[in-house]
C-alpha cells in the first residue's frame, strides 16, 4: 500500500479484494513511535463498513468454503513467495509503525510471518476426520472437519504482521473468510498484508481488514449476526466483553489474553544462561509481549548474583533509532503507553528497590522511549508483581 503525504489519508479499508477509504470515517495519523512522525494518515472504519466487509466476506464464503484442500494450499504457497519477494519492505514498514527495531523486524517478524504462511499451506491440506464403526456394526460413524463461515477477529498493535498472519491463516486454510480489525495505530504492514494475499489468488472477499476503534468498529464486529465465530487478542478485561457479544448470538470464540508468566530459576540452575534469557525474555519486543517473563522467581542461594547479572546487562542494552541495525531496545508503542508504563515503575520506587526506568533525552526525547526498570526487594501482593506492565522490565 502506498503511505500518504501529510494531511492526505491512504486508503485504509481492505474490503471485497479492493482497498478504500471509509467513507464517513474520522481521520486518524498512524506515528512512528521513535520519533513522532506521522507515517501515514487514514480513515477509521464506521459500522458501515464493518457491515461492508462482512457482507463481502459472507458472499465470499459459499465458494470459498468449497474449494479444495489442494486449491487453498497452492494459493497459500504463492502468497508466501509474494511475501519473501516484499520482505525488506514489509520489514521497514513494520519497524516505522510499531516502533520495532529494523533488526527485530527483519529477522523475526518478517521471515516468522512467512514461515507462518509456509505452514498454513501445508496444514491446508491435512484436515484429518475420523471414521469408527463402534455403535453399530452396520453403520459408520465419521468427523469431519467444515468450515464455520465468517470469521471476525481482532488483533492488538504489539505484533501487526504476525497477528495478521494468525488470524488470517488457519481461518482461511480451513475455507473460513474473515474480517480482521487491527489496531487503529498499527494497521499498515495488515492492509499491505490483505493486498498481497489477493494478488496471490485468494478471491475477492475471502480476506477483509477494517481498521477502526474497538469501540466503533470492534463492537460492530463482535455482535454482526453474520459472524459465525470470533478470535480477539488483547487484554482480559475486553476479553470478558468478546464473550459476552458472542453469547448473543452464540457464536463460537477464540482469546488469547494477557499474562504474567514467571521465570522460575532453581539452586542449580546455569546462571548465566538464567540471566541472559531472564533479559532476553523480558526486553524483546520492549516488552511489550504476553508471553514476557516478568516476574523472576529465583533461589535465595543465587539471588543477589542474578540481580547484579541482570542489572549489567540492562544498563548494556543498547537503546537508538529503530531504522539502526545496532538498536537493541526501541521505544514503547505511544507516549501514552510509556506513561502508563512508567507510572507504574514510579510507584513502585515507593515500596520497592527500583533500578534504571528512567526517560532518555537527547537524540531520543520525541520517541516514547523508556529505559529497563529492574525491581527488587518487592511484596509479592504488589501492583508491579501481580499486574501485567507490558513494557521493558
Amino acid at each position: 500500500m502506498s503511505q500518504s503525504s501529510p494531511g492526505q489519508s491512504s486508503p485504509s479499508q481492505f474490503i471485497g479484494g479492493k482497498l478504500q477509504d471509509s467513507p464517513a470515517g474520522r481521520p486518524a495519523d498512524v506515528l512512528d513511535p521513535s520519533t513522532g512522525q506521522v507515517v501515514a494518515r487514514v480513515t477509521l472504519a464506521t459500522t458501515d463498513d464493518v457491515d461492508r466487509a462482512v457482507a463481502a466476506a459472507t458472499a465470499a464464503w459459499p465458494a470459498w468454503s468449497k474449494t479444495t484442500p489442494a486449491e487453498r494450499s497452492a494459493v497459500l504457497a504463492r502468497f508466501a513467495r509474494l511475501l519473501e519477494e516484499r520482505a525488506e519492505e514489509i520489514a521497514r514498514l513494520e519497524s516505522r509503525q510499531a516502533g520495532k527495531p529494523i533488526r527485530l523486524a527483519r529477522e523475526f517478524d518478517v521471515p516468522g510471518t512467512i514461515d507462518n504462511v509456509d505452514f498454513f499451506s501445508g496444514a491446508a491440506r491435512n484436515l484429518e476426520g475420523r471414521a469408527t464403526a463402534e455403535y453399530s456394526a452396520d453403520h459408520t460413524s465419521s468427523i469431519r472437519r467444515e468450515p464455520v463461515g465468517v470469521v471476525g477477529s481482532i488483533a492488538p498493535w504489539n505484533y501487526p504482521l504476525q497477528m495478521a498472519a494468525w488470524k488470517v491463516l488457519p481461518a482461511v486454510a480451513a475455507g473460513n473468510t474473515i474480517v480482521l480489525k487491527p489496531a487503529e495505530i498499527t494497521p499498515l504492514t495488515t492492509l499491505l498484508f490483505a493486498e498481497l494475499a489477493t494478488q496471490a489468488g485468494l478471491p475477492d472477499g475471502v480476506v477483509n481488514v477494517v481498521t477502526g476503534e474497538g469501540p466503533t468498529a470492534g463492537a460492530a464486529l463482535l455482535r454482526h449476526p453474520d459472524v459465525a465465530m470470533l478470535s480477539f487478542t488483547g487484554s482480559t478485561r475486553v476479553g470478558r466483553t468478546v464473550l459476552e457479544a458472542a453469547a448473543t448470538t452464540a457464536k463460537r470464540v477464540h482469546l488469547e489474553l494477557g499474562g504474567k508468566a514467571p521465570f522460575v530459576v532453581f539452586d542449580d540452575a546455569d546462571l548465566d544462561a538464567a540471566v541472559h534469557g531472564a533479559v532476553a525474555g523480558s526486553l524483546i519486543n520492549g516488552g511489550q509481549d504476553c508471553t514476557a517473563p516478568t516476574r523472576a522467581i529465583v533461589h535465595r542461594s543465587l539471588l543477589r548474583d542474578f540481580v547484579d547479572g541482570v542489572a549489567d546487562l540492562y544498563a548494556g542494552v543498547r537503546i537508538g533509532p529503530t531504522s539502526d541495525p545496532a538498536t537493541d531496545l526501541g521505544p514503547l508503542i505511544s507516549t501514552a503507553h510509556r506513561e502508563r508504563v512508567g507510572g507504574m515503575v514510579e510507584r513502585a520506587r515507593g515500596y520497592a528497590r527500583v533500578i534504571g526506568g528512567a526517560v532518555p533525552g537527547g537524540d531520543l526525547a520525541a520517541g516514547s522511549y523508556l529505559r529497563p526498570a529492574l525491581v527488587t526487594d518487592v511484596d509479592p501482593a504488589s501492583e508491579i508483581v501481580r499486574d501485567e506492565v507490558f513494557g521493558p522490565r
